[in-house]
């Protein structure tokens, strides 16, 4: 890769702002574009000190802003960004600093000194992460950086990936790619200021009630039931399907904006696209010449009135007080622990000083995913969903908090993904410039709240469309952008990233030498840049693949667009995906090696595989034993893992693989997997059951750390053992595994951003289609219908279904205990210790002392 160079330092015209909401009140030089973004908090501050010069406000106006100490406050240098694993490392910008030992932080590096050494400002609020860390925009120093990389731009096609980003660093709820209808819009800049009431509208609730019991089924369910109770009370007038429908979204406010997009699904007709009449693709026409009409269309659901409808209603509003609670405890803990954290239970445990992000602030993470509708036919079609951090993570995740934020149809793979994601993320960018105005039902006020980007999830294909790297069969192919590069066979194309270099290995470009499996790599955000400012640079395409290949990168990522401010950073809001990592990859790999199925050379025949053991009957046997240890296996496990050897080619599920590679095949695999392999597995066994988890502790994470190092190396001089032939064994999934522990103190427990909520959301909303003939449009119907009823049970809580915590005629005995009714078909004779356990709990009850006597087989409670 190029050398990282040190950020040169341009001259431009500067504008003084002094917003108490974002500059505290002290006058600060800005660039004029953020000095433009923070018009509206000076606004917003005119018109409170207006107010109060002429009376206290109403509960109904825009918050007051913090107050500002009269003296500016000495100044401090950015603080680089805290990890159990990394010592801290003076350095101008957080990204620089790079890793190099297991040195636990003091209190002193998580916390700043003030005038006072006390460690935090003294107008500080402990549960609002603003008054932690200095704001992220470097005097607008960033964006001019990016404007004299993007000045650079050769190529159409990276000009056209340019043109999207600077549209969304641009972005407007006035410009032109906003395509809310003039009604909505309002109502996003003015919200409702008080509850719905539905139990003024007896014949509206009825409705509703009929409308959400009848969700899952047809149209005629609804049709039929509504006639049903107007034969018996025809005095009623309950609203009919598609009147229910104009009514949830009067109600809620949550619509989606359509917009046309290629037949063949290439690309959608967005921001540099808009204007076109044809496909630049594929050179088909977007309008149908006889109807006028697009071939096709995609929905995009607008975050913004969702989420102003979820602070509708008291209950719900209280939910997103989550992450100060949190805030506030874990700075607690930092404080009175040295600055070292016991345990990482979620996002804000690694990100409790990074970003500027306000108590009014939601943070979000968006998820995106591809999948076939239909097995045995064409019917590719991707989505990406937006999840509320704020919430908690209990809650956070389910079905009725996952808001879908656009559907992508098929039948073909997209060719041009920025343009589809363009609409959600312009909206999501203009409400951060403009800032979203929610009002609080629980406090009854309305105050201005800004959108912080956390996280970029996806699957393997599905990061390289976000974050715009080659993915991982390139030289650089970590989707972290970890600075490790790969190594190819002799006439390959393929690189794999071993660490140690093969013997008698010479290759041009990939004949490094040894590389540390126990020395950390960080990614950095410098470095991606100045590679980014390489690529963009290529004159012509050869120059384009030369470069692609030198520095990792295929194009610059649409995220770029999103104001510094107001993301995690670049490439930082990328995270991992323990998911598919945990359970496809590792197994796909493990267990075709045991198997003797992966792929050989001829000077490498699979008899000389000492652990390719799970062949033949061997491999028979081992598959009837997973299966015959299912009656073993707790309920609370869920779904237990059939026989592998009959089932692994017929859809092995990924909960199926993590029971079986950490659960069931370390005792199955005994005396049957040979040493030093056996050994080997149960290290990674280890480190994936404390990685997997949702709390874990510091000291454990230092033990996944240390088997996981262990485990890559040892990968490679058992299994690989420096042989070119066998280079293919060293994938991505091994080379993942080094992340993982650094990862947790990053963005905490990788489960928190893990794949397992977008791949359940496709399985919930690929089971609601109703129109086989149009399955995309219905499934895009189906997911603004999923935002409207989840908008609308957060504003009306009676119109949530909560199914009852025990079965039918059990009593709680309280401690996690319950008493079922009787389930035995005949009367029988109880055992002695439920006879005891009985009597216990009676003897509770009134405190009458029972006694259990036996005569023969008959038992007696006196």
């Amino acid at each position: 890769m190029p050398k990282e160079p040190k950020r040169k330092k341009t001259s431009t015209k500067l504008y003084t702002c002094h917003c108490a909401q974002k500059c505290g009140g002290i006058p600060r030089e800005l660039s004029k574009r953020i000095y433009q973004q923070h018009a509206v908090f000076r606004q917003s501050e005119t018109e409170n000190q207006q107010e109060g010069e002429g009376g206290s406000a109403t509960s109904g106006h825009i918050a007051n802003p913090v107050q500002s100490t009269s003296e500016p406050p000495a100044e401090t240098q950015e603080r680089p960004p805290v990890s159990l694993f990394t010592p801290l490392v003076t350095s101008p910008n957080p990204s620089e600093a790079i890793p190099r030992t297991l040195t636990p932080v003091t209190s002193d590096q998580h916390l700043g000194h003030d005038a006072d050494g006390s460690g935090v400002p003294e107008e500080a609020d402990l549960g609002c992460l603003d008054d932690e860390w200095p704001e992220n925009d470097d005097g607008g120093a960033y964006e001019q950086e990016l404007e004299a990389i993007f000045q650079a731009t050769q190529l159409d096609d990276l000009q056209i990936a340019v043109q999207f980003i600077k549209a969304l660093q641009l972005a407007s709820l006035d410009d032109k790619y906003n395509n809310m209808d003039s009604k909505w819009l309002h109502r996003l800049r003015n919200p409702p200021n008080q509850s719905f009431d539905v139990e003024k509208y007896p014949d509206l609730r009825l409705g509703l009630d009929t409308f959400l019991v009848s969700m899952k089924s047809s149209v005629d369910t609804y049709v039929t039931m509504r006639e049903a109770i107007l034969r018996r009370h025809p005095e009623d007038q309950i609203p009919s399907y598609d009147q229910m429908k104009r009514m949830i979204t009067e109600i809620t406010g949550v619509t989606s904006v359509v917009h046309p997009m290629c037949k063949n699904s290439c690309l959608a007709f967005t921001g540099p696209f808009s204007d076109l009449d044809k496909c630049p693709k594929c050179e088909e026409p977007k309008l149908c010449p006889l109807t006028k009409k697009p071939y096709q269309e995609f929905h995009t659901i607008l975050l913004g009135p969702v989420l102003q409808a979820l602070w509708r209603e008291p209950s719900s509003a209280r939910r997103f007080g989550y992450r100060r609670t949190m805030t506030r405890a874990i700075i607690d803990e930092l404080e009175g622990n040295d600055g070292i954290l016991s345990s990482y239970d979620d996002f804000f445990h690694a990100n409790v000083k990074k970003g500027e992000i306000g108590d009014d602030d939601i943070v979000l993470m968006l998820s995106i995913d591809g999948a076939q509708l239909y097995a045995h036919k064409a019917s590719d079609f991707w989505i990406y969903i937006w999840v509320i951090m704020d919430l908690a993570p209990d809650e956070r995740y389910k079905k009725r908090h996952v808001l879908p934020g656009g559907f992508i149809p098929g039948p073909n793979k997209p060719k041009n993904i920025d343009s589809f994601l363009f609409l959600g993320l312009h909206h999501l960018c203009a409400l951060q410039h403009e800032g979203l105005r929610i009002w609080d039902a629980s406090t009854d006020r309305l105050f201005l709240s800004k959108l912080f980007l956390g996280l970029n999830t996806a699957d393997g294909p599905g990061m390289a469309y976000l974050n715009g790297l080659v993915g991982h069969h390139g030289k650089y192919g970590c989707r972290l952008y970890c600075p490790v590069p790969g190594r190819h066979k002799p006439n390959g194309s393929h690189y794999y990233p071993a660490l140690l270099k093969p013997n008698d290995y010479v290759m041009h470009g990939c004949d490094h030498g040894d590389l540390s499996h126990f020395e950390p790599t960080s990614p950095s955000s410098n470095h991606y840049l100045q590679n980014l400012r390489y690529l963009l640079e290529s004159p012509n395409e050869t120059q384009h693949k030369k470069r692609r290949l030198e520095t990792g990168i295929t194009k610059p990522t649409i995220f770029l667009g999103v104001a510094s401010s107001c993301i995690l950073g670049i490439p930082g809001c990328f995270g991992s995906d323990v998911m598919h990592l945990g359970s496809f990859n590792l197994a796909d790999l493990l267990v075709s090696l045991w198997r003797g199925q992966l792929d050989n050379e001829s000077t490498d025949p699979i008899s000389a595989w000492p652990w390719a053991v799970l062949r033949g009957n061997t491999w028979e046997q081992h598959g009837k034993a997973v299966a015959e240890a299912t009656p073993y296996l707790p309920g609370s496990f869920d779904r237990p893992p059939r026989n592998i050897a009959d089932k692994i080619n017929s859809g092995y599920k990924a909960w199926e693989w993590l029971l079986y590679l950490y659960g069931l095949a370390p005792p199955l695999l005994y005396g049957i997997l040979p040493q030093p392999y056996y050994s080997h597995f149960c290290k990674s066994v280890r480190a994936m059951r404390i990685i997997q988890q949702h709390h874990i502790e510091t000291t454990d994470l230092i033990t996944a750390e240390h088997l996981l190092r262990s485990f890559a190396y040892e990968f490679e001089t058992i299994y690989y053992e420096r042989r070119v032939d066998r280079l293919h064994f060293c994938r991505q999934s091994i080379h993942a595994l080094l992340r993982l522990a650094p990862e947790v103190t990053r963005l905490g427990p990788p489960i928190c951003s893990s794949q397992w909520t977008m791949e359940r959301t496709i399985g919930n909303l690929g089971e609601e289609i109703r129109q086989p003939s149009n399955p995309y449009a219905n499934l895009s119907q189906r997911g603004l219908l999923r935002c409207q009823v989840n908008a609308l049970t957060a504003m009306i809580p009676d119109l949530q279904h909560v199914p009852p915590a025990l079965p039918r005629g059990g009593i709680d005995l309280g401690k996690g205990f319950a008493l079922l009714r009787a389930q035995d078909r005949y009367d029988r004779a109880m055992r002695p210790c439920e006879a005891r356990a009985l009597a216990i709990y009676l003897q509770d009850l009134d405190g009458t002392v029972f006694k259990v006597t036996m005569e023969g087989d008959k038992k007696t409670i006196e």
